[in-house]
């Protein structure tokens, strides 16, 4: 995602517009359980759109967000929460 903008991004300011669109999810808003490695991406995601609408509006370039409803999917059936160790 960042080498495609960092692609991008100079035909985008000479032509002074662009729209850059990123793919996130409602995960990006909130963390669950099981699922730290694929939420904090989102996380991430998240962030970044963020700034870089802050960074590029002077140049004419939106960003775009889009975080897509819930799909069913087996995702959460391949989720494994760890287990407590009991102490002896």
């Amino acid at each position: 995602m960042i080498r495609t903008t960092q692609d991008v991004l100079p035909i985008m300011r000479k032509q002074n517009s662009g729209t850059i669109v990123n793919i996130s999810s409602g995960l990006g808003r909130f963390g669950i359980a099981a699922s730290s490695a694929y939420v904090s991406s989102k996380f991430a995601v998240e962030g970044l759109s963020e700034s870089m609408s802050y960074e590029h509006e002077p140049f004419g370039i939106r960003t775009i967000l889009i975080e897509p409803g819930v799909i069913k999917t087996s995702f959460i059936k391949s989720a494994v929460l760890a287990k407590k160790i009991p102490r002896s």
